[in-house]
């Protein structure tokens, strides 16, 4: 009997997202297949590079080893801080320029149109581009032109798209939030100010959503700044906690939907949550 096909929904949340890369450890370690990523801001940043071909360990190294420098180009403020084009090019050399089509898992990227407040989910083209969109904070990063289009970070239509990584076929959602239900680190900078002021809508716009997902992973990172480079392996640690936490209910429903294509939900329990 086959197996239930695996979605991953990889939230928003600033570098706090880093946690993602111990969420993939834990899996790849339990020989959980993924079939299908759908990530948004930071989530398309680590969901693309998995969905390239990087491993957990790959991407961790990536992280520790990339400074400020090497990602963010300082502007006079018009439309954004950061011009972003230094973050195209880091984007298009670790993505080898490939396309979608040229992944290895089917993947998604979600970004918000600026003009028009409209979801934008991207499904083809250049994935560098599509993460550059995704990524790009109102107010920190210039907005991405793509075409007629005018992209920020998808985190203000769709923080954790569960919803879409269910369309993309998924009979089985895992959904990693990072939106903190309490603030807890320091606010020191512009990118934190606009960070956490964008958490204040997504609590809203999860609820929306949460149907879609059926094991709910909450890495309890409230207390790390969104802007931290300085965090990678307490987000790591982090995201191994909540996902080990989360693994036997991940089993338990994978066994159920094989034998009876049954639909569950399910939370983590406090200990593992941001609440």
């Amino acid at each position: 009997m086959s197996r239930p096909r695996i979605g991953l929904a990889l939230g928003s949340g600033g570098l706090r997202g880093l946690a993602h890369i111990g969420v993939l450890r834990v899996l790849e370690e339990a020989g959980i297949p993924i079939d299908f990523v759908a990530g948004c801001s930071i989530g398309s940043l680590v969901g693309g590079l998995y969905a390239a071909g990087l491993d957990s360990e790959t991407i961790l190294k990536l992280a520790k080893n990339l400074k400020r420098r090497h990602w963010l180009d300082f502007v006079i403020p018009k439309m954004g801080l950061v011009a972003g084009d230094r973050t195209l090019d880091m984007l298009r050399l670790l993505t080898q320029r490939k396309r979608f089509e040229d992944l290895a898992i089917p993947f998604a990227v979600v970004a918000a149109e600026l003009n028009t407040g409209d979801e934008v989910v991207f499904t083809e083209g250049e994935v560098a581009e599509a993460i550059r969109a995704s990524i790009s904070v109102p107010g920190v990063f210039v907005p991405f032109k793509l075409g007629d289009k005018l992209l920020v970070d998808g985190a203000v239509v769709n923080p954790t798209p569960m919803d879409i990584v269910h369309r993309m076929g998924a009979d089985l959602v895992i959904a990693i939030d990072l939106v903190p239900t309490r603030v807890e680190a320091n606010v020191t900078n512009i990118f934190d100010v606009m960070i956490q002021t964008i958490d204040i809508v997504e609590r809203q716009l999860f609820k929306h959503r949460e149907q879609y997902c059926d094991v709910l992973v909450r890495p309890d990172v409230a207390h790390i700044s969104p802007s931290s480079f300085e965090a990678v392996d307490e987000c790591v640690t982090l995201g191994v906690q909540a996902m080990a936490m989360m693994l036997p209910e991940v089993k338990r429903l994978m066994g159920d939907k094989e034998c009876s294509g049954a639909n569950g939900k399910s939370q983590a329990p406090p200990a593992a949550s941001a609440d």
